[in-house]
């Protein structure tokens, strides 16, 4: 009996070891692009182009944040992306849980058809000249709602909202209709304060989208005023590649001490620093939503009514 619990806590012992090794690897993996990328953009472009970097900026300079922050249009496009990030993620998360909570109910007439029309959004999806042309008709083309309205439903997000409120007690319900209420009242007094994992999880998703999406203000914005921090970093970094490219054909020495690399550099960590901030304060929120992934019931198993 003895030899058994040795043996067991020495087998418990490795897989412990081999555990947290494997840990620090994925860790190592996962921060260290990060952490390179920062490193980068704080040392001297044309010192990091002759010599690789490792662990911290061998020749510490600002430069390249200067020539990001340069560009005047990133202020307006700042909040441009922080208003439509707000805006969309609150109206998405809301409409969204509404559908689900409709969906969630077995009573639901034709449930069954619509949980086939979500699935079927999942795998096939217009191309860009059909989304401009319906943009076009729906008179949303250069327009703040082009953010807003094609993204409000998307259909993953939903199944997992409808996990989850299928796991929230009945007894919840039951007792609130026993007591006259309706349908909003359960949702937004009852269920609602109870999926605050979900929503979180939800949220972070939708937000980070929002805020790195890039496509729209490309294809179907053309107001300054309009354009969002992606869009303009995008610009800004290929009208630098060309300037450096145009003073390497004609022979032109930079007095900058700035590469393309290291202006990238600085751009991806500019663009990435309000999702790093925000994501600790949501992540234990997030943490929990990541494990709605085990779904006990299977959503098509309900006759059509």
């Amino acid at each position: 009996m003895l030899r058994m619990k040795l043996g067991r806590s020495r087998e418990d012992r490795i897989i412990n070891i081999v555990t947290a090794v494997l840990c620090i690897l994925v860790l190592i993996v996962t921060v260290y692009p990060v952490y390179y990328c920062l490193i980068y953009s704080f040392n001297d472009g044309k010192d990091a182009a002759k010599q690789a970097l490792y662990f911290w900026p061998r020749k510490f300079s600002l430069e390249n944040y200067k020539i990001v922050f340069q560009n005047k249009a990133i202020y307006p496009a700042f909040i441009m992306t922080m208003l439509r990030s707000i805006v969309g993620t609150v109206l998405a998360v809301f409409c969204m849980a509404m559908a689900a909570y409709a969906l969630s109910k077995d009573n639901l007439k034709g449930r069954k058809v619509y949980m086939i029309m979500g699935v079927i959004t999942l795998y096939f999806s217009a191309g860009v000249v059909q989304s401009y042309l319906l943009y076009r008709e729906m008179r949303l083309l250069d327009s703040f709602w082009v953010y807003i309205l094609p993204n409000i439903f998307q259909f993953y997000y939903i199944i997992l909202f409808i996990s989850f409120f299928r796991e929230l007690p009945a007894a919840l319900e039951e007792s609130a209709q026993m007591d006259g209420a309706g349908y909003f009242t359960i949702l937004f007094k009852i269920i609602i304060p109870l999926s605050t994992p979900v929503i979180a999880t939800v949220s972070l998703f939708v937000g980070v989208w929002h805020w790195n999406d890039w496509f729209h203000p490309a294809f179907f914005i053309q107001n300054e005023s309009l354009m969002t921090l992606p869009a303009v970093l995008m610009r800004a970094m290929s009208l630098a590649e060309a300037q450096q490219t145009l003073q390497k054909m004609i022979a032109v020495p930079s007095q900058s001490s700035t590469t393309m690399e290291s202006v990238r550099y600085a751009m991806l960590i500019v663009s990435i620093l309000p999702v790093t901030i925000i994501y600790p304060f949501v992540q234990k929120f997030f943490l929990k939503g990541m494990m709605l992934g085990a779904v006990k019931e299977h959503f098509f198993a309900f006759p059509v009514t």
